[in-house]
């Protein structure tokens, strides 16, 4: 675990003079600790180490910064799985990595909003996941407070899973699952809270054959929607009819066999 205090990779030098550092057998490795500055991180110095990890096949990294030098020998020919959890700088700097030799790709933003520019994000997300191509397995899961328009900018043509910690309205998620082919497991809140979203969202859901005349494309095998809601918010909306709206999504999504609701 990486906390307030500053981590140094001397502590596992066997030769004092030597600048390698070598965990010969290590295949997995677990860093946590406190959301840190790469800037900060770069400052340590770790440049002039020769670090080593030929048998790492996991790697889980929670709120940490890896340095390019750091990065460069983690996420090597042997890694077959990546799992990130953290803000989303931090994920696009870890991924100017090549990444085809992983069959598992986990990344979990969690930040309170999006980047500062956010036409940043979508041109760094995109550049991402358009290099996912040959890995089985890319999640994304989204921890933000709120959707932004500009996610309609996405095309993200290898990812597999999404998870959505906000609502979207249902107009332009289906847009934006159109921009994610092959995506098989979608998850997503239901705000009831957020009662304009939700109404017009019920009149689309409803009427859907009159708004696409035709099924998607889309490879959705697995929908699950996060109900939100306080009884304040219950009375202010019209109630979403569940039924037909299975009914109509799995019209709209031929290849949907779930869908999973589940009340907060």
């Amino acid at each position: 675990m990486l906390d307030d205090h500053p981590f140094s990779w001397d502590v596992f030098r066997v030769d004092k003079e030597s600048k390698t550092i070598a965990f010969n057998n290590l295949v997995y490795l677990s860093l946590t600790g406190t959301i840190q500055d790469l800037e900060a991180r770069n400052e340590m110095n770790t440049n002039d180490l020769d670090l080593s990890f030929p048998k790492l096949e996991r790697l889980f990294l929670e709120n940490i910064s890896l340095t390019k030098n750091e990065a460069q020998a983690m996420i090597g020919h042997g890694l077959k799985w990546l799992h990130f959890e953290g803000s989303f700088i931090a994920a696009s700097q870890l991924c100017k990595q090549p990444l085809g030799n992983l069959n598992t790709l986990i990344l979990i933003w969690v930040e309170e909003q999006y980047p500062d520019e956010i036409d940043d994000f979508v041109l760094l997300a995109n550049e991402i996941f358009n290099k996912t191509d040959g890995i089985k397995y890319v999640h994304c899961e989204m921890r933000t407070t709120f959707y932004d328009e500009s996610m309609l900018g996405i095309y993200w043509p290898y990812l597999t899973h999404l998870s959505l910690g906000f609502m979207v309205p249902f107009e332009d998620l289906f847009d934006i699952v159109q921009n994610v082919p092959n995506l098989v497991h979608l998850d997503m809140v239901i705000d009831y809270r957020d009662v304009n979203v939700v109404n017009e969202s019920t009149e689309l859901l409803t009427n859907i054959k009159e708004h696409y005349p035709m099924p998607s494309s889309s490879k959705i095998e697995t929908l699950r929607l996060a109900v939100e809601h306080d009884e304040e918010c219950l009375e202010s909306f019209r109630p979403l009819p569940f039924d037909k709206v299975v009914q109509n999504l799995k019209w709209y999504w031929p290849q949907l066999k779930d869908i999973i609701i589940q009340e907060n």
